[in-house]
C-alpha cells in the first residue's frame, strides 16, 4: 500500500491549485490579486489532506471536490457576477481535469518506455508533476493570448477616469504592444500628449523622459517610470495610474487594470486615434 505524506500532499496541492487559479484567471481575463490566489490555494491544500483521510466513499469525495472547487474559485478569483463566476468554475474543472490527465498520461508513458519513472520516490514524482503543470499553464496562457490578439478589433473605445475627470478615447490595437509596468504587472496604454492632457499631471508632459517630474505626494503614489525599448535604444517613459479604465462599448465594456503611458512623439500615434493599446486587452 503506497504511503502518502501529508506535507508532500499539502505542497503539491498548493502549487497545483495556484497554477490552476492563475490559468483560469488569465484565460477569463479576471483581475488577479496575489493574496487571493495564495489564500485560495491554501484553502485547497488544507482541504485535500483531511478529505483524503476522513471522507470514506467516492460519491462523497466527488461531492466535496465539486463544493471545494466552487469555494476555491470564489476565494481565489472573487465574484465577478453569476454568469462569469459559473464560466470560471466550469473552466476551473476543465483545467484541473486537463492537468490531471496530462500528469497521468506522462507517468503512464514513462512506465511504458522505461519500465519505471525516470525519477523514483514521492519527491521526484511530484517535482516532475509540478514542472508539467507549469509548462501546461504557460502554454495555455500563451495560446489564449494568441487567440485574443488574432480576434481583436482594429480600434477600441476606452474610458479613463482620474479623480473627477473622465475622458472617452479611441485606441488602436497593436499585437506588438506588450508593454507592462514591471512592478505591478499592469498593462500600459499609450496616449499622445494631447489625449493625456488633463488626465495626468502637467509635469509629466513637460519633463523629459527618464527624469522624475516634480509631483505632489498624492500624485507620486500614482506615478511610474516605465522602461521600454525602441530602435534608438532603451528609454524610460512617464506613467500614471488612473482611478478607473474601461475597455469596449456598451455591455461589452469591462474594467481593466492599466497604467497610462505618455507618448511624447505624436508620430507614434496613428491619425484619428488617441493612443495605442495591446491587442491582448482589447479583445
Amino acid at each position: 500500500m503506497p504511503v502518502v505524506y501529508a506535507d508532500v500532499l499539502f505542497l503539491i496541492n498548493f502549487s497545483a491549485d495556484y497554477l490552476v487559479l492563475l490559468t483560469v484567471g488569465k484565460l477569463r481575463r479576471i483581475r488577479l490579486r496575489r493574496w487571493r490566489l495564495i489564500v485560495g490555494s491554501l484553502f485547497g491544500a488544507l482541504y485535500a489532506v483531511p478529505a483524503l483521510i476522513l471522507i470514506p466513499t467516492y460519491p462523497l469525495l466527488l461531492l466535496s471536490v465539486c463544493l471545494s472547487g466552487a469555494a476555491l474559485c470564489l476565494i481565489g478569483l472573487g465574484f465577478p457576477g453569476w454568469r462569469r463566476f459559473l464560466s470560471c468554475l466550469l473552466l476551473l474543472y476543465l483545467v484541473s481535469f486537463l492537468y490531471g490527465g496530462a500528469i497521468a498520461a506522462l507517468f503512464s508513458l514513462c512506465v511504458r518506455l522505461f519500465g519505471r519513472l525516470p525519477v523514483q520516490g514521492d519527491v521526484g514524482g511530484k517535482v516532475i508533476a509540478f514542472l508539467v503543470l507549469f509548462l501546461l499553464s504557460s502554454a495555455l496562457v500563451s495560446f489564449s493570448r494568441l487567440l485574443s490578439a488574432a480576434g481583436a478589433p482594429r480600434e477600441v473605445a476606452c474610458r479613463v477616469t482620474v479623480g473627477e475627470r473622465t475622458r472617452d478615447l479611441t485606441l488602436m490595437t497593436d499585437t506588438g504592444c506588450l508593454l507592462r509596468e514591471p512592478m505591478t504587472g499592469r498593462a500600459v496604454i499609450l496616449l499622445s500628449a494631447k489625449a493625456a492632457t488633463g488626465l495626468v499631471p502637467s509635469a509629466l508632459l513637460t519633463t523629459e523622459e527618464g527624469i522624475e517630474p516634480p509631483l505632489s505626494y498624492d500624485e507620486r503614489k500614482r506615478y511610474y517610470l516605465i522602461p521600454y525599448q525602441t530602435v534608438s535604444g532603451k528609454r524610460l517613459m512617464h506613467g500614471y495610474r488612473p482611478d478607473r479604465a474601461e475597455i469596449g462599448c456598451g455591455r461589452r465594456r469591462r474594467e481593466e487594470a492599466v497604467v497610462v503611458g505618455v507618448i511624447r512623439d505624436p508620430v507614434g500615434v496613428p491619425l484619428g486615434c488617441d493612443g495605442i493599446v495591446s491587442a491582448e486587452i482589447a479583445q
